[in-house]
């Protein structure tokens, strides 16, 4: 199934896992892919994201725009402009663990139900 409409009951899951795929999502696609991750979780179950986000090194900025712009649609560049913590907070979840790597390239954001 989508993972906006997943055929899972809810609270099935200790972890649920997105390795560079949120940034492939339109905003509203993330609203109901986060709020599907939160219903099938399991009280205190963990959702862990990495994807990418905006460099913080100055160095890290070219290389990105080149890559997104060969490889890449509009949703990733929305996507390093876009606020996911804000979201995943909206969506009920507590952050527990935020990091950059890469130059901040890439985020780690590590949440619970």
């Amino acid at each position: 199934g989508l993972a906006e409409e997943m055929p899972i009951e809810n609270n099935q899951f200790d972890l649920v896992y997105s390795s560079v795929a949120m940034h492939e999502m339109t905003t509203q696609q993330l609203t109901d892919i986060f709020t599907e991750v939160y219903r099938i979780l399991k009280p205190n179950g963990i959702f862990t994201l990495i994807d990418l986000h905006q460099p913080t090194n100055p160095l890290f900025i070219p290389p990105i725009m080149v890559f997104l712009s060969l490889f890449e649609t509009e949703t990733a560049w929305n996507f390093l402009k876009f606020d996911v913590i804000d979201l995943l907070k909206q969506t009920g979840f507590n952050i527990i663990k935020y990091q950059l790597y890469a130059g901040g390239s890439l985020q780690v954001i590590q949440c619970q139900k």
